[in-house]
Protein backbone atom coordinates (compact mmCIF):
# COMPACT_ATOMS: atom_id res chain seq x y z
CA UNK A 1 0.00 0.00 0.00
CA UNK A 2 1.34 3.41 -0.96
CA UNK A 3 0.42 5.78 1.93
CA UNK A 4 0.80 8.92 -0.21
CA UNK A 5 -1.71 7.56 -2.74
CA UNK A 6 -4.19 6.57 -0.01
CA UNK A 7 -3.78 9.48 2.45
CA UNK A 8 -2.11 12.26 0.46
CA UNK A 9 1.05 14.14 1.40
CA UNK A 10 -0.48 16.24 4.17
CA UNK A 11 -1.62 13.68 6.75
CA UNK A 12 0.67 15.32 9.31
CA UNK A 13 1.07 18.90 8.02
CA UNK A 14 2.57 20.51 11.14
CA UNK A 15 3.95 18.07 13.70
CA UNK A 16 5.27 14.58 13.05
CA UNK A 17 4.40 11.48 15.08
CA UNK A 18 6.99 9.45 16.99
CA UNK A 19 6.18 6.57 14.62
CA UNK A 20 3.48 5.60 12.11
CA UNK A 21 2.42 2.43 10.28
CA UNK A 22 0.01 2.18 7.36
CA UNK A 23 -2.29 -0.74 6.73
CA UNK A 24 -4.93 -1.86 4.26
CA UNK A 25 -7.36 -4.44 5.55
CA UNK A 26 -10.58 -6.15 4.56
CA UNK A 27 -13.40 -5.32 6.95
CA UNK A 28 -16.49 -7.44 7.31
CA UNK A 29 -19.36 -6.80 9.73
CA UNK A 30 -18.85 -2.98 9.74
CA UNK A 31 -15.97 -2.82 12.21
CA UNK A 32 -12.31 -3.45 12.98
CA UNK A 33 -10.21 -3.16 16.12
CA UNK A 34 -7.02 -1.67 17.48
CA UNK A 35 -5.67 -4.25 19.91
CA UNK A 36 -2.73 -4.55 22.29
CA UNK A 37 -0.04 -6.96 21.13
CA UNK A 38 -0.13 -8.77 17.80
CA UNK A 39 -3.88 -9.32 18.00
CA UNK A 40 -3.89 -13.03 18.80
CA UNK A 41 -6.47 -13.79 21.48
CA UNK A 42 -7.65 -10.19 21.96
CA UNK A 43 -11.08 -9.75 23.57
CA UNK A 44 -12.69 -7.72 20.80
CA UNK A 45 -16.25 -8.76 21.68
CA UNK A 46 -16.40 -6.33 24.62
CA UNK A 47 -15.19 -3.49 22.38
CA UNK A 48 -17.81 -3.72 19.62
CA UNK A 49 -18.46 -0.12 18.51
CA UNK A 50 -21.85 1.41 19.17
CA UNK A 51 -23.35 3.40 16.29
CA UNK A 52 -20.75 5.65 14.68
CA UNK A 53 -18.49 5.95 17.75
CA UNK A 54 -15.38 4.10 18.87
CA UNK A 55 -15.62 1.90 21.94
CA UNK A 56 -12.71 0.76 24.04
CA UNK A 57 -12.32 -1.69 26.84
CA UNK A 58 -8.95 -2.68 28.25
CA UNK A 59 -6.77 -4.00 25.47
CA UNK A 60 -9.09 -3.32 22.48
CA UNK A 61 -10.74 -0.33 20.78
CA UNK A 62 -13.52 -0.98 18.25
CA UNK A 63 -13.77 1.26 15.17
CA UNK A 64 -17.03 1.40 13.15
CA UNK A 65 -16.93 1.53 9.34
CA UNK A 66 -19.45 2.94 6.86
CA UNK A 67 -19.71 -0.24 4.80
CA UNK A 68 -20.38 -3.72 6.10
CA UNK A 69 -17.83 -5.33 3.79
CA UNK A 70 -15.06 -3.21 2.32
CA UNK A 71 -11.35 -2.51 2.10
CA UNK A 72 -10.12 0.30 4.37
CA UNK A 73 -6.85 2.17 4.65
CA UNK A 74 -5.56 2.99 8.13
CA UNK A 75 -2.81 5.30 9.34
CA UNK A 76 -1.90 4.31 12.92
CA UNK A 77 0.43 6.75 14.66
CA UNK A 78 1.88 7.24 18.13
CA UNK A 79 2.83 10.65 19.53
CA UNK A 80 4.98 11.63 22.51
CA UNK A 81 2.24 13.97 23.80
CA UNK A 82 -1.33 14.80 22.83
CA UNK A 83 -1.66 14.46 19.05
CA UNK A 84 -2.92 17.30 16.89
CA UNK A 85 -6.42 16.89 15.45
CA UNK A 86 -6.79 14.88 12.26
CA UNK A 87 -9.00 15.76 9.31
CA UNK A 88 -12.44 14.31 8.68
CA UNK A 89 -15.09 13.05 11.09
CA UNK A 90 -14.02 12.45 14.69
CA UNK A 91 -15.39 9.05 15.75
CA UNK A 92 -14.37 9.50 19.35
CA UNK A 93 -11.72 9.04 21.98
CA UNK A 94 -10.94 5.96 24.02
CA UNK A 95 -8.08 4.36 25.94
CA UNK A 96 -6.10 1.19 25.44
CA UNK A 97 -3.79 -0.66 27.81
CA UNK A 98 -0.66 -1.85 25.95
CA UNK A 99 1.63 -3.44 28.54
CA UNK A 100 3.99 -4.96 25.95
CA UNK A 101 4.39 -1.73 23.92
CA UNK A 102 2.78 -3.21 20.79
CA UNK A 103 -0.56 -2.53 19.09
CA UNK A 104 -2.01 -3.85 15.84
CA UNK A 105 -5.21 -3.87 13.78
CA UNK A 106 -7.52 -6.87 13.41
CA UNK A 107 -10.82 -7.63 11.70
CA UNK A 108 -13.55 -10.08 12.71
CA UNK A 109 -11.56 -12.98 11.28
CA UNK A 110 -8.50 -12.01 13.33
CA UNK A 111 -6.14 -11.35 10.40
CA UNK A 112 -2.67 -12.69 9.94
CA UNK A 113 -0.25 -10.94 10.05
CA UNK A 114 -0.65 -7.17 9.98
CA UNK A 115 1.82 -4.44 10.81
CA UNK A 116 2.59 -3.92 14.49
CA UNK A 117 3.20 -0.43 15.87
CA UNK A 118 5.79 -0.45 18.66
CA UNK A 119 5.12 2.27 21.22
CA UNK A 120 7.88 4.24 22.95
CA UNK A 121 6.58 2.97 26.32
CA UNK A 122 4.02 0.47 27.57
CA UNK A 123 0.97 1.32 29.63
CA UNK A 124 -2.28 3.16 29.07
CA UNK A 125 -2.64 5.29 25.92
CA UNK A 126 -5.26 7.75 24.75
CA UNK A 127 -6.68 6.85 21.31
CA UNK A 128 -8.49 9.25 18.98
CA UNK A 129 -9.98 8.12 15.63
CA UNK A 130 -11.01 10.11 12.54
CA UNK A 131 -12.73 8.86 9.40
CA UNK A 132 -11.09 10.73 6.54
CA UNK A 133 -13.39 12.72 4.27
CA UNK A 134 -14.05 11.84 0.63
CA UNK A 135 -12.68 9.00 -1.43
CA UNK A 136 -12.22 5.39 -0.29
CA UNK A 137 -12.76 4.60 3.40
CA UNK A 138 -9.69 5.69 5.36
CA UNK A 139 -9.05 6.04 9.07
CA UNK A 140 -6.52 8.13 10.98
CA UNK A 141 -5.85 6.64 14.43
CA UNK A 142 -3.63 8.71 16.70
CA UNK A 143 -2.49 7.63 20.14
CA UNK A 144 -0.29 8.98 22.93
CA UNK A 145 0.59 8.03 26.54
CA UNK A 146 -1.98 8.98 29.16
CA UNK A 147 -0.67 11.51 31.67
CA UNK A 148 0.73 9.97 34.82
CA UNK A 149 -1.14 11.06 37.95
CA UNK A 150 1.07 12.99 40.35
Amino acid sequence: MDPVTIFGKDLFPADQPWDVVFDALWVSHSEFWLVAGSGAGADVVSAIPEGDSVRGIGEAVGVPTLSSATDVGVALSVWEGPAPDGAGTLLGTSRIEAPDREVSLVNVEGREPGPVLVLPEGGEHEVRVWRCAEGPERYDIRMWPCPTPE
